[in-house]
This record gives structure tokens, sequence and C-alpha cells, in this order.
């Protein structure tokens, strides 16, 4: 069978390799005919088609072409079932049957049904038009009140829009109009949605090839796309040879909540004014554009004063004031939180939630007016030392970790945490002074951004009897991103996984969180990791892995369970009691 495009080039190109071709065995008579031929089907103004159908997947969110996705075919003219997969660039390519020829017949206006229905929180409406047009999509309430709508000029073709729940549970009626063309079918919403909700982004799924369905033996098609770390979706099409289809999946990533325990974004606008957040940029690892492509929804924000500063407190409110000028200055896409209450009704008006961390207690300068100070301006968890040890406190990199402890001033900074409800962070921290805090407090602690010991053994890294006694005390560890933590300077989401296994074998999957340090590790990153866009990344990794998606869906959930219910003054003895899903 013979596949030839409309596209000129393509016949020069395919005429020029037949042409040139050096058939040993086949007469020079047979190649002459088939040259006539070849010249009377551009004569004739039909082309020929293989009946070939091809698309393309993306992912929703970033656009990137998802490689090994399966795209099944289900042939409900022939009762039929077949497969195919997406290669590295996100391209399948399906061989039907027959042959078909171009004869400038129209599709058919037709509006699917939407699937999935019922729905919560969200539903995709697909339909076609045959003409060129403008293109109206409403949402009417059973009342025939007007919810949403969208007006926009469209080419002929296939397109999916999707709806998030809007308004309160129940039936509703959507209708597509283009010119005299109107159709209606009705959905059910199974949940009230939020004001954010509505009509999403109408996206071409396929072309019309204008296709002679009399000549054709044209199919109709359910293709069901499926990829172990997205959300399956499928669409209906009538084929007949020739189109090409496109589908965007999105990630179970982005259905979770996104927590990153410590970013140190802050220090880069201290040292470069001229960064801000709302600007996309290809250097550092963080901005608004970059956090929203990585579905990150709660972002804790380092307030770090290098130890070369003399006026720690002074510097750290400086920087606090930064981060507010930033967040008043983004307020659509992001706010402050201090309590759970605050992060999770950010997340649910479509907003990240900026959480403070102050990293090092010698930013309090040994008072604890200082320390109630940085808490009424958000602090909501303290790093007990950063690398230089202080007064009361001593830090890993010291040669008397495993020796030196909290002074009585230091345990008395630590009842002060407990009393406000600050979280205790003990990344950076030392062996004895770790033991010490257990001892003091009741409450659960964390280690914000820190690696496995047994796996790279370094001092910033944990024992496996501390890992244990951060879990026994219902706090979790996030896994660092820094390759000198994690393995070496060419370690990938692999090593990072290594990490995760490890703590999830030794006290379970409840224990671990992520702590990139992003924009505090200079141009030293993971490999597939760069910046905060890439964390689908990582889950994707973990289900190629072996990860469920339950364990997905649980992964780093005590953190907004339990950190930020502790910031609201909750009290509990262990963050398992309580009951949330997030992700990493």
């Amino acid at each position: 069978m013979v596949m030839m495009s409309h596209n000129d080039e393509t016949l020069k190109i395919v005429y020029h390799i037949f042409l040139n071709f050096e058939f040993n065995k086949i007469e020079e008579k047979i190649m002459q005919h088939f040259r006539i031929l070849f010249f009377l089907i551009i004569l004739s103004g039909k082309i020929l088609y293989g009946q070939v159908i091809s698309g393309t997947v993306k992912e929703d969110i970033t656009n990137e072409f998802l490689e090994n996705v399966k795209v099944t075919m289900f042939n409900q003219t022939t009762g039929t079932i077949d497969s195919v997969f997406t290669n590295n660039i996100g391209r399948w390519v399906y061989n039907l049957p027959t042959s078909v020829y171009d004869d400038n017949q129209p599709g058919t206006f037709s509006l699917l049904q939407n699937y999935p229905n019922p729905f919560n929180p969200s539903t995709n409406i697909q339909f076609t038009i045959n003409n060129n047009s403008f293109v109206e999509i409403i949402i009417h309430n059973i009342l025939g009140e007007v919810v949403d709508r969208k007006e926009q000029f469209l080419t002929a073709g296939t397109y999916n829009i999707e709806w998030q729940s809007k308004g309160a549970a129940g039936v509703y009626l959507y209708t597509i109009r283009s010119g005299e063309n109107s159709l209606t079918k009705k959905m059910i919403q199974l949940d009230g949605g939020s004001s954010t909700g509505g009509l999403g982004v109408i996206k071409k799924i396929s072309e019309n090839r204008f296709i002679n369905k009399s000549e054709a033996g044209s199919h109709n098609l359910k293709i069901i796309y499926s990829k172990n770390s997205h959300l399956a979706d499928s669409v209906e099409v009538e084929v007949s040879g020739g189109e090409n289809l496109q589908m965007f999946l999105k990630s179970y990533h982005s259905f979770f909540t996104m927590i990153d325990l410590h970013n140190d974004v802050l220090d880069v606008m201290m040292n470069d004014t001229s960064y801000h957040l709302k600007d996309r940029h290809n250097y550092n690892h963080t901005d608004l554009p970059r956090l929203k492509e990585g579905s990150v929804d709660i972002l804790f924000f380092s307030v770090w004063v290098d130890d070369d500063y003399s006026n720690y407190f002074e510097r750290a409110n400086m920087m606090i004031d930064r981060f507010e000028y930033e967040l008043s200055v983004n307020a659509d896409d992001i706010g402050k939180a201090v309590t759970y209450n605050e992060a999770t009704s950010l997340n649910e008006e479509g907003k990240i939630a900026g959480v403070i961390g102050v990293e090092g207690g010698h930013t309090i300068e040994n008072d604890l007016n200082k320390l109630d100070s940085l808490y009424k301006r958000g602090m909501r968890y303290l790093t007990i030392t950063w690398n230089n040890s202080t007064d009361w406190a001593t830090s890993a990199q010291d040669p008397q970790s495993g020796t030196k402890g909290l002074t009585e001033f230091g345990r008395e900074v630590i009842r002060r945490l407990d009393s406000l409800g600050v979280i205790i962070d003990v990344s950076h921290t030392g062996i004895k002074t770790i033991q010490d805090i257990l001892e003091e407090t009741g409450n659960p602690i964390i280690a914000s951004h820190s690696g496995v010991r047994a796996i790279k053994d370094h001092y910033r890294n944990l024992y496996d009897w501390q890992i244990e006694d951060i879990a026994e005390s219902g706090g979790v560890i996030g896994v660092v991103f820094y390759p000198p933590f994690i393995g070496s300077s060419n370690s990938d989401i692999d090593d990072v996984i290594d990490h995760i296994d490890y703590i999830k074998n030794l006290v379970g999957i409840d224990y671990v969180a992520i702590g990139s340090d992003f924009d505090g590790i200079g141009n030293n990153t993971i490999n597939g990791l760069e910046n905060v866009s890439e964390f689908p990344r990582l889950t994707e990794a973990l289900f190629d892995r072996g990860y469920t998606k339950e364990e997905v869906e649980k992964f780093s959930e005590e953190i907004l369970r339990g950190c930020l219910k502790k910031c609201a003054g909750i009290k509990w003895k262990n963050l398992r009691d309580l009951h949330f899903v997030c992700d990493i």
C-alpha cells in the first residue's frame, strides 16, 4: 500500500527516493510503470492514503511530550482492541485496515457525553465542528441560570475542554453552539466546587481531514490513554485515516498536595534585588511560573542569615520584609500562611501557601524575646543550628557534635518553641543536641532537609537510630536534593529515591518528606531535578520504581496534617493521629 501526503515537499521526497533506488532484481520496465502510476496519482488530484492515524501525548501543565503512554484502540465498528505506545517525543502511529481518498467532505457537528460522568472534581467535554466559526460553550444549572460561558473562534476539528467543579453539587447542562448548530447534554457534579472552578482552556485534539466517508469505510474508535504516573483519559472519534490527534494527560502529581520543606530563594533575592518571584528565569531554581509548573502547593521559605553577618536578627527581619513584599505584589498567586486553615484555604483558591522557616538558632541572638518576635512575624519552624554552633546548641559540623548538646538556655529555647507551637527542625544539628531535644520536647520534630547516612556518610545526614527517633516522635525527614549529601556530583533522581526507599523501609512511608534546598545549593543540582518545575519528574520516577498510587498519595502527608496543624496551636501526641491526604 502506498502512503502519501498532501504536502508537496513530501511528494518530492518520496519520488526522489523511488527515482534513485537501485532495484537490482526489478526490471527497469516495472519501474517505468511505477513512475507513470506516481504521476497519474498526482495529476488525478486524488491522493491515496494508507489508513493511518497518529497523534501526540503531552503533559497537561508543562506541555512536555510523554513517553511510554499506552494508547489503546477500541474499534467500536469492528469490535477489535489493539494498542500502541508513544515514543520518546510523545508520538504514536496506528494503522487502520483500508485506504481512503481525499474528497473535501467535512465531518459532522457533534457533542459527546462528558467523561467521566458523574464526576468529581473535573470532567471533559468533547465536541466536533465542521466549519471554521465562533463557538460558544455555555454551562447552565438545573434552574437555567448561566454558571459559566466561553466564546472563541475555532477552525474545523475536534476539541476538548475541561470543566472543574463550580457551584453546588447537582445536575448541570452544557451547550455547544457553532453557527446555526446547537447541541445540549447534561452532566452530574457530585460535589460542590470552588469559585475558581469552571471552563478551562479549549484544546484541539484532532484536525478535520475532510474525508469522503462513503469511499473510506470509517471507524468509530474509543481511544484510551494510560500511563502509571498520570490520570487515564479517553476520547471517542470517527476516523477514516490521516487524522492527527492530540491528548493532554494530567499527572497524579497535580492532584496531590506538593510540599517542599526547605527553599532558599529569599537569600537569592536578598543578594540580587532585581530577582523577583513573578518573573520566569532561566537561572537559579525558583519563581512563580516554575512553582506552578511543579504544582507546588505549600513552600517553606527559609530565612537563613550567613554567619558572616553580625546583625543576625536584623538581617532575618529584612528577609521577612522581602518575603512579605513579594507575596503582596503576587497576591493572586501566593499568600502567607501561619495556620493549617490558612494554607488549605489558599490552596482551595488556587494559590500557593508560603510558610516561613528560620534556619539557624543564631538568628535569635540568645534572646527569647527575639524568638517571640520572629514567631509573631510568621516563623513556623526553627532549625536549631546551621553549620555554626551557638552558645546554647552544637551543630553537626562541630567536632563536639557527639558529646556536647544543649545548655540550660538551650533547653529553655526548646520549651519556648513548644509553648508557641513552632516546629523544631534538627537538620544541621549535632548528634548530642538532637538527643537532648528529644528529652526536652514531647512534640514531633523534623529534619527539614537531610539524607541517609547509611547511604552517604556525611555529617549532615542521619544515622538509622536518628531516623527512628524522629519517626518515633511523630516527625518526618525531608529528603534533600544536594548531590554531596545524596551520592556524587552525578547523582540523579534514582539516587534521591534510594534515600526515600531507605527511610520507607526503615520506619515507613509516613515519615518521608521532601526538603529540596533549592536555591541553597548553587548550581550543584540533581540530574533531572534542576529546579522547582521538575517535582513531577520525581513523582513519575516513584511510580516507575514501583510505588503505588496509595503510597504516593500518602507520601509526606504528615507534613500538612501535623506541622501546619501544630502551627495553629493544636496539640497531639503523634502526627499519625490526624487524617489528611497530600503528596510530596
